[in-house]
Parts: structure tokens; C-alpha cells; sequence
């Protein structure tokens, strides 16, 4: 037990005794930037330190103002961690004033007549939005010169720093990796595609856009992305004060990133180092294909109901639909994010036709967009007959009517969802349960005209 005391004792000595080394940016030998889609990132900071024997007190500077320490590991080779603290109540005439308070200062002021400099020892009393002085024997509370400090407490840093009680078996300079997870760093994906005159196929470009918000700047970084819904502990949050600067845009249109399977998710690897500062967003190349074979449909789904059984000048939803293959010039992991459709008007100006959210979507998988509802087709329904067998038992005859207005035909898919136990007594087209309570026509309608369709239903 007292072999364990001294040695306790020893090591608290130590930690007082320990004078700290400070690690900055300038000692960065490599950096690898991982970044999910949930707000964090991890970071992989590897850095050349000098150590001594024994116990070194390392100040890692330039980490992120976002750093969750609670996560904090720093490797390397014959060192173990004994305590670090995270210092990010940053240096400022605020933090200055409150941290100095009990503290001796030096006041100067300036004599507007004669220019003559009067300085005097103060003691600072107290700092709320103003500081309260004791000059001499007296209190001043509204002093019209300025403040001169003696030093910097100890406990205020020029930027966020992470200080590391860490034991080095021997001295010499070693490459350390500080690893750690923060908040303030994102990234989408966006895509943008261009249809071609008659819509049956696109080019597609997919761009990530990466967002610092973190407080630190990432230079000369590996930036990896993980795209899938990674589980986390909503425990920790980021400092507001950090997240409040405009961000920068810049585009680095290079080539095309490549996928790789991480578990049940997929890693995308920029391809070169690049430069990630703080409250910047940045623009890089996911994807390029061309000649993506696309289909073009108008869908209008509609609830039957006993009650309403009318429907006046409903407009179908537009669809554009492709198949994420490599038979259809695809056949990549396409991460979440928005797809936004152009197309080129008579006159050859590049015209915004609509866009829609995808999810994660693998490869062999169909993406389905929304881009509106048309404007030139239009479709009616009334009920033409009824006939009651029962008193909960009847049959209804119903008329469908479609209008086009534009100069293209086109084929519109009506889907109507019935009652339960329905039974379909006749229909002037072919329909398709798509499920028992569920039938879908495609009707076909002519360029500036009309197309009929009639069924009878029992319900």
C-alpha cells in the first residue's frame, strides 16, 4: 500500500511538474477526414511531436472548436494517456475581462489637452458588460481609458487546443495520430440531369457538397464519405457560436469517385488531397454517365369512394423513371440526395423541369422521380348508372374521360383503389389488379384529343 502511495504521490508531482509542449498545425504529417451523413465526422490527425521521458503535456492546436473529447484517443508508439482537457473558451476582450476578474491590471489614459499617458495599477473587481476598478482608494466604474493586462490567464487559448497528459517511454521524436469524432461537418448529394428532346434519355452528373462548420480548417486532407444511416447517441451538441460565419462556395470538378462496401454501407474516397477550411462549402465530382435510358409516364391515383363519385379536370403527377444499371450506363451506389432535371427549350436555353429527393439506392434498384403534375392532360369521372340488388349491395357503371392538349400523344396511367370484396363486372380496356383492392388502366390519348374509358364495378 505505500509502495502505491509513493507512487501515486510521484505521479501527481510529475503532473505539476510537467512544462507543456505545444503541437501545432506546422507538426501535421498526415490527415484523413471521414465524414457521415448525420453532422460528424472522424478525424485522423497524425502529427511529429518531441517528447521526454516520462511525463509530456501535449497541446494539440488547430483541433476543431466541434471536437467531442469524450472521444479523443491519441496513438502512438510507447506513450499511454493519463488526462486531457479540451480548451475552447477562446481568447477575446470578453473572455479576457471575465477570466481576469480578482486580478491586478494596469489602466492608462490618454489626456485629450496635453496628450499626457497616466497609467496606474487597478485591481479588476468585477466584469459584467462593464469592468468595476479599484484604483487606489477608490471604485471606478465608468473609466474612460483603457484596460492593459499583465498576462493571459492560463486557462484561455488563441484557438481551440486539446491538452494531453500523456507518459512517453523514452525521449525522442515520435508520429502520434490523434483521433477524434466532431460535429459541424456534412455532406449531400446532388445530382443534375439533362434530358434529351425526346425524354427517353439523360446524362447525369453527381456532385458531393461538403460543409465546414466545424471551427478548423482541413488542409492537404483524404476525405472519405460514409453514405448510409449510421446509428448514433444524440448526446452531444455543437456550439453555436461556430456555426454562424457564411460559407464559401468552391467547385473541384475532377474525377469520379469510387465506392467502396463498408458492412452495410459504402465508403466514397475523394481521389486527391484537397482543402476543407472552416465555413466553406465544397463541391466535388461523385459521378458522370450518359445515355441513361429514362421513362417518361403520367400517373393520377384516385380513391374510389361510394359517396364522391365525381372527378373534374384532375391532373396527373409526371414520373421519370430509370433502372440503376450498368446495362443502362449506371450501375453505381447512388447516395441520398436531390436529383434536379433541365431540358433544352426550342430556342436551346437550358430550362429547369423539376426535381425530387432519392434515397441510398444500390445497384439493380429502380429510382422513381416526382417532377410535378402536367399541365396539358387533364382527366373527369362520373357515374353514369347505378343500380341497387340490396341494401348493401350495388352496382355502379362509370365513365372516365382524358384530355390532351399537347401536340404529343400520351399514356396515362389511372390507378383506383375500391372497396373491399369490389367485383369488376366489365370494362372497355384491359386493367391490372395490382392488388386485391387495386386496378390500373393505361390509357392511351391522342395529341389534341380525348380518350373514353367505361367500367361497372359491383360494391
Amino acid at each position: 500500500m505505500k509502495a502505491i502511495l509513493s507512487l501515486l504521490l510521484l505521479g501527481s508531482s510529475m503532473v505539476a511538474m510537467a512544462d507543456e509542449t505545444v503541437v501545432p498545425l506546422s507538426a501535421q504529417v498526415g490527415l484523413n477526414v471521414t465524414i457521415y451523413n448525420e453532422n460528424r465526422a472522424l478525424i485522423k490527425d497524425e502529427r511529429r511531436v518531441n517528447l521526454v521521458a516520462g511525463l509530456n503535456e501535449l497541446a494539440f492546436q488547430g483541433v476543431s472548436a466541434n471536437m467531442m473529447p469524450q472521444t479523443a484517443l491519441l496513438n502512438g508508439k510507447g506513450i499511454s494517456t493519463r488526462e486531457q482537457n479540451f480548451n475552447f473558451d477562446l481568447l477575446s476582450k470578453e473572455s479576457l475581462l471575465k477570466k481576469s476578474v480578482g486580478q491586478k491590471v494596469t489602466t492608462e489614459y490618454i489626456d485629450p489637452a496635453t496628450g499626457k499617458v497616466s497609467r496606474n495599477t487597478a485591481e479588476l473587481l468585477s466584469y459584467n458588460g462593464k469592468p468595476v476598478l479599484k484604483i487606489g482608494d477608490k471604485i471606478e466604474t465608468d473609466f474612460p481609458g483603457r484596460i492593459v493586462f499583465n498576462s493571459v490567464p492560463a486557462n484561455l487559448r488563441a484557438e481551440p487546443t486539446l491538452s494531453i497528459m500523456t507518459v512517453a517511454d523514452a525521449a525522442g521524436t515520435e508520429t502520434v495520430t490523434l483521433n477524434y469524432l466532431t460535429t459541424g461537418l456534412s455532406w449531400k448529394a446532388d445530382y443534375v440531369a439533362q434530358l434529351n428532346a425526346n425524354e427517353t434519355k439523360m446524362n447525369l452528373n453527381g456532385f458531393v457538397t461538403l460543409t465546414n462548420h466545424s471551427g478548423a480548417d482541413y488542409q492537404q486532407a483524404l476525405l472519405q464519405l460514409v453514405a448510409g444511416d449510421v446509428n448514433t447517441v444524440r448526446e452531444y451538441e455543437a456550439r453555436p457560436h461556430m456555426m454562424m460565419a457564411k460559407a464559401v462556395v468552391i467547385r473541384e470538378n475532377k474525377a469520379d469517385m469510387e465506392a467502396e462496401a463498408l458492412t452495410d454501407y459504402y465508403i466514397y474516397t475523394v481521389p486527391h488531397k484537397t482543402d476543407l477550411l472552416s465555413n466553406q462549402t465544397k463541391q466535388v465530382a461523385l459521378l458522370s454517365a450518359v445515355d441513361i435510358g429514362v421513362k417518361k409516364t403520367y400517373e393520377l391515383a384516385y380513391p374510389f369512394s361510394v359517396y364522391n363519385v365525381e372527378m373534374k379536370s384532375a391532373k396527373p403527377d409526371i414520373y421519370v423513371t430509370f433502372e440503376n444499371e450498368i446495362k443502362n450506363q449506371l450501375g453505381k451506389p447512388l447516395p441520398k440526395g436531390t436529383i434536379r432535371l433541365y431540358k433544352e427549350d426550342a430556342r436551346g436555353n437550358m430550362q429547369f423541369v423539376g426535381e425530387d429527393r432519392i434515397n441510398h439506392t444500390a445497384d439493380k434498384e429502380t429510382v422513381r422521380l416526382h417532377l410535378g403534375t402536367s399541365f396539358n392532360l387533364s382527366v373527369d369521372m362520373k357515374r353514369t348508372a347505378l343500380k341497387k340488388l340490396s341494401e348493401r349491395l350495388q352496382i355502379g357503371t362509370y365513365e372516365v374521360t382524358f384530355k390532351n392538349g399537347s401536340d404529343a400523344a400520351a399514356d396515362v396511367q389511372l390507378v383506383l383503389d375500391f372497396p373491399d370484396n369490389f367485383k369488376l363486372m366489365e370494362e372497355s380496356q384491359k386493367s391490372e389488379r395490382t392488388t386485391s383492392n387495386t386496378l390500373k388502366w393505361i390509357v392511351s390519348v391522342p395529341a389534341k384529343g380525348e380518350a373514353t374509358l367505361t367500367y361497372k364495378v359491383q360494391f
